[in-house]
């Protein structure tokens, strides 16, 4: 039985997120964000710890962040 639409696009999101994650670190990309699509839009910044793997630095609504400076999440 094929997954509906909403299920295989949630499936694909994760695995693409997951995907990227490895490569932005293997990258050493410092920091990356991912906006969710739920109702608030909620943005989370990852950054690259000292063990090379990313982790969550905070989580926002999209409204927000696009009323602060990008000074004020880069800490």
């Amino acid at each position: 039985m094929p997954l509906p639409d909403s299920e295989h696009a949630a499936i694909a999101s994760r695995l693409d997120e997951m995907v990227k994650r490895h490569e932005y670190a293997a990258a050493g990309i410092p920091r990356y964000w991912v906006v969710d699509r739920d109702a608030a839009l909620t943005v989370t910044l990852h950054h690259l710890g000292r063990s090379g793997e990313y982790e969550v630095a905070t989580k926002m609504p999209l409204a927000w962040l696009l009323n602060t400076a990008p000074a004020d999440h880069l800490g």
